[in-house]
């Protein structure tokens, strides 16, 4: 369950920066990846979520060039581009591939500071795979990082974060909210970021690594159906809201709505709306308590309240299925466990379990026996602790 070293990681990225680029100067730099510990579906609704950087991330090697070409390698990917910047374009093609995640910060940063000089680049990470861990926002926020230090733009960290919200968006072309570029551009040790999206505005809460870790399970199921799957949620929100908005109150978002506004317009909803949007202003009431608790320094509050998504995500917003139901059941039942959840879209994938430090192997002991005979299929298991911003290493 351990991830590589950092060391060992960044001595491979140097091979393959100075093997392809030769032995001048470069820097050095990184992005976390995140994990949002509540507010499940809320950030497309306005809503507030409680996502934690974690200690795996996106690093990057970076120099830049004055003939007017970017090349980007990946220790990760076979894929390798060399081009001219004009061609980038507004738009990523499917031959760019994992690209067109840091071209697409570099066009936005070249429209929004003049600066337009190539650059050569090489990304590595210690995410584990497939584990909702976003690892694209980790790319899109170290690039800008790394643009941004390198020219001595002085963007500051929500500017960053926009930047690359709106390469994800904009030039890929994923329907996403703001919490992942956020989680990883204003990431701090000690602390989660409780983002209200609606804002955008943001407080930093404190989290004890010493009395807290996250165990990711992993259920190896391929979430096939979660773009689908998402779509339908966004559309079945969006229709919720509209009922909400002209049955009483015309409030921007619908996860601002309370228990008391969804019951009143209840009638004109179909059982299935009605639910969709239930779990959405439930979820959010979870994700204030959810700060709460940790500001009191409640852990076994917190898990409490991961239980309770974990139900509303399966019930009402029918985003879970067998494979994560029972992972995270088998979880909840270890001593030491405060609480499990699925994370990410759902459909598959990976949960996550709140767990006291030093019982990771104890837990995955006990899930993994569980998870195979049920389903004849080894589950994955790697702890995460909280993490920093995105930085530069010396």
């Amino acid at each position: 369950m351990q991830p590589p070293t950092r060391s060992r990681l960044l001595d491979a990225i140097a091979v393959r920066f100075r093997a392809d680029f030769g032995a001048a100067p470069f820097r050095r730099f990184f992005a976390p990846g995140r994990i949002n510990l509540i507010g499940a579906h809320l950030d497309y609704n306005g809503g507030d979520v409680l996502p934690m950087a974690v200690d795996r991330g996106i690093y990057m090697a970076i120099r830049g060039r004055d003939d007017g070409r970017i090349a980007l390698r990946s220790l990760d990917q076979t894929l390798t581009i060399d081009l001219d910047a004009r061609e980038v374009g507004e738009r990523t093609r499917p031959e760019l591939g994992w690209t067109g995640y840091p071209l697409g910060v570099w066009q936005g940063f070249r429209q929004t500071t003049g600066v337009n000089r190539g650059f050569e680049a090489v990304f590595a990470g210690d995410l584990p795979m497939a584990s909702g861990l976003s690892s694209s926002a980790a790319i899109e926020v170290v690039t800008a990082l790394a643009l941004d230090t390198l020219h001595g733009t002085q963007l500051d960290r929500q500017q960053l974060a926009l930047l690359a919200h709106r390469a994800e968006t904009g030039f890929v072309g994923v329907r996403c909210g703001i919490m992942d570029q956020f989680a990883s551009a204003l990431g701090r040790a000690g602390q989660v970021l409780l983002l209200h999206c609606a804002g955008p505005r943001w407080e930093h809460v404190p989290f004890d690594g010493n009395a807290c870790e996250v165990l990711v399970l992993d259920t190896r199921k391929p979430r096939l159906l979660a773009k689908s799957g998402f779509n339908e949620r966004v559309a079945q929100c969006a229709t919720a809201h509209e009922i909400l908005r002209t049955h009483g109150r015309d409030l921007p978002h619908l996860a601002l709505y309370s228990m008391g506004d969804l019951e009143m317009a209840k009638s004109a909803m179909d059982d299935t709306t009605f639910r969709r949007a239930r779990h959405v202003v439930s979820e959010m009431e979870r994700t204030r308590k959810g700060a709460l608790a940790l500001r009191a320094h409640d852990y076994g509050g917190l898990g409490a309240l991961l239980n309770q998504s974990h139900l509303s995500t399966a019930r009402d917003y029918e985003v879970s299925c067998d494979e994560l139901d029972v992972i995270t059941a088998a979880a909840r039942a270890c001593d030491g466990v405060f609480g499990a959840r699925l994370t990410g879209a759902g459909f598959g994938g990976c949960g996550i379990a709140l767990l006291r430090p030093g019982q990771a192997e104890v837990v995955a002991a006990r899930v993994g026996p569980v998870f195979r005979e049920r389903f004849g299929v080894d589950p994955g298991f790697d702890l995460l602790r909280i993490g920093t911003g995105p930085c530069e290493i010396g």
